[in-house]
C-alpha cells in the first residue's frame, strides 16, 4: 500500500507538467487565434483604406469640377448624375458624398444627387478631424448583397488636389475574398505555430518525464534495497520493525497481534553439506511457504536474520493463529529441490498472541523465547509461549548452536 502511495505521489509532478503543458498550448491557441483575427481585421481595414484613397483620387481625376459634388446648390449634367459608372473600381460596392456639415449630397444607390437635411455624425466628425473612420460589417447573402459576407465602410476626408477640405466621402469596399484568403493563410500559419509550440514544449516535457521515470525507477530500487530482502523477496528486518512500530503505537489497544518466529533447523549443516547455493534455495523455499500460508497482504512476512523469519499478523484470534502455523508446518513437508538434491526442511516455530497492554519488546521476547523452547524440545515443532518458559533457559540471542 505504501509503495502504491509512493508511486502516485511520484507521478503527480508528471501529471502536473502534462496538464500545465496542455493548458499552455490551449491558452496559446486562443491567444494566437485572437491575434490572427486582429491581424486579419487590420489587414482588411488597410486594404479598404487603400482602395478608398485610390477611389477618391480617381474621383478628382475623372470628374471635372468634382468639388461641386460636395455642394447642395450645384447643378450637373445628366452624365454626371451617374458618376458611379465612370469611376467604378473593383470591390467598390457603394459610395456617398457629404458636405462639410455632414449632409449627404450624393449616394450611388440612387445614382443621383440628393437633398438631405439630416447630419451624418460620422461624416461630420471625419471632416472636422481629417481622420478616416472604418466600420467592418458582416452580412448574410439573403441581406441583398449578392452573397457578400464582409464589407468595410470607409469614411475618408474629401480633400481636393489643391488641398481644400470639401467634406467626407463614404466608400463601401467588398473585402470578402480578401478576408477568406487571409483566414485560409493564417489558419495554416496558426496550425504550424501551434504544432511548433507543441514540439518546443514537448521536448523539455518529454525530457522531464523521462528523467522523472528514471528517478522513480531508482527510488523503487532504493525502496527495495531498504525494505525488501534481496535473496527471498520478502520484507527485511527494517521493514518489519517499521510495521511493528505502527502496530504498537497504541500501548493499550494492541491485543490479538500474532507473532511467529520461524527458524530453519540445522541450516549451517545444509550449507556445509550441500553448499551455499542450496542454502540460498532453501531460504527462498521457506519464504515462499510463509507467503502462501498467511491470510492476506495485511500479514507481514519478513526475513529477520540469516535463517530466521518472522510473521506478524494484526487482528487475529487464537483459532486462526493456530491454523496459520499449522498450514506452515504442513507446507514445510514439501521438499526443497536444488539440482539433484531434494531436502525436506525442518522448522522450529515460536508463537505468541498479544494481549492489550503488551509492548513490542514483550511480544518479540516471548515469541523468541517460544522458538528457543521449540528447538530445545527437539526441533520440527511449534511452541506457544507460556509463563513456564520464563527463566527455564539461559537465553542466547544468537542460538548459533541450534
Amino acid at each position: 500500500m505504501q509503495l502504491i502511495k509512493n508511486q502516485i505521489w511520484t507521478n503527480k509532478p508528471i501529471l502536473l507538467v502534462a496538464v500545465t503543458s496542455a493548458l499552455l498550448i490551449a491558452v496559446f491557441s486562443v491567444a494566437l487565434d485572437r491575434l490572427l483575427d486582429w491581424q486579419i481585421q487590420n489587414s482588411i481595414r488597410r486594404s479598404a483604406e487603400l482602395q478608398a484613397v485610390n477611389w477618391s483620387e480617381r474621383l478628382f481625376a475623372t470628374i471635372p469640377n468634382a468639388e461641386q459634388l460636395f455642394v447642395h446648390e450645384a447643378s450637373f449634367s445628366g452624365s454626371q448624375m451617374h458618376l458611379e459608372y465612370s469611376i467604378a473600381i473593383a470591390n467598390i460596392i457603394r459610395f456617398g458624398l457629404f458636405d462639410s456639415h455632414g449632409h449627404q449630397t450624393f449616394i450611388s444607390d440612387s445614382g443621383q444627387l440628393v437633398e438631405s437635411s439630416s447630419v451624418n455624425e460620422t461624416a461630420w466628425h471625419v471632416h472636422q478631424t481629417t481622420k478616416a473612420v472604418f466600420e467592418v460589417h458582416d452580412v448574410e447573402a439573403e441581406d441583398g448583397h449578392d452573397g457578400l459576407e464582409t464589407y468595410v465602410v470607409a469614411y475618408i476626408p474629401a480633400i481636393s488636389p489643391t488641398g481644400k477640405r470639401l467634406g467626407t466621402m463614404e466608400v463601401a469596399v467588398d473585402v470578402s475574398a480578401l478576408e477568406e484568403t487571409l483566414e485560409n493563410a493564417f489558419t495554416q500559419v496558426s496550425w504550424a505555430l501551434i504544432l511548433g509550440t507543441f514540439i518546443v514544449i514537448s521536448i523539455p516535457v518529454t525530457a522531464y518525464v523521462v528523467r522523472s521515470q528514471q528517478v522513480h525507477r531508482k527510488d523503487q530500487i532504493l525502496l527495495e534495497l531498504t525494505r525488501y530482502d534481496q535473496l527471498t523477496g520478502i520484507h527485511n528486518r527494517n521493514a518489519v520493525s517499521e510495521f511493528l512500530d505502527t502496530l504498537f503505537e497504541d500501548q493499550k489497544n494492541n491485543g490479538n497481534i500474532g507473532v511467529l518466529f520461524v527458524d530453519v533447523d540445522c541450516f549451517k549443516k545444509v550449507n556445509d553439506q550441500y553448499g551455499h547455493a542450496c542454502g540460498d534455495k532453501l531460504l527462498q523455499h521457506i519464504a515462499s511457504i510463509l507467503r502462501s500460508s498467511v491470510r492476506s497482504k495485511s500479514d507481514m512476512v519478513g526475513r529477520y536474520g540469516g535463517d530466521e523469519f518472522i510473521i506478524v499478523c494484526q487482528d487475529i484470534n487464537l483459532r486462526d493463529f493456530r491454523a496459520l502455523y499449522g498450514r506452515i508446518m504442513e507446507s514445510a513437508k514439501a521438499p526443497c529441490v536444488h539440482e539433484d538434491t531434494h531436502y525436506i526442511p525442518s522448522l522450529s516455530i515460536g508463537a505468541y498472541l498479544t494481549y492489550d497492554g503488551d509492548s513490542q519488546k514483550t511480544a518479540l521476547h516471548r515469541a523468541d523465547l517460544a522458538v528457543y523452547g521449540a528447538k530445545k524440545n527437539g526441533r520440527r515443532q511449534v511452541m506457544e509461549y507460556s509463563e513456564d518458559l520464563e527463566g527455564l533457559f539461559t537465553y542466547d540471542d544468537t542460538r548459533a548452536s541450534a
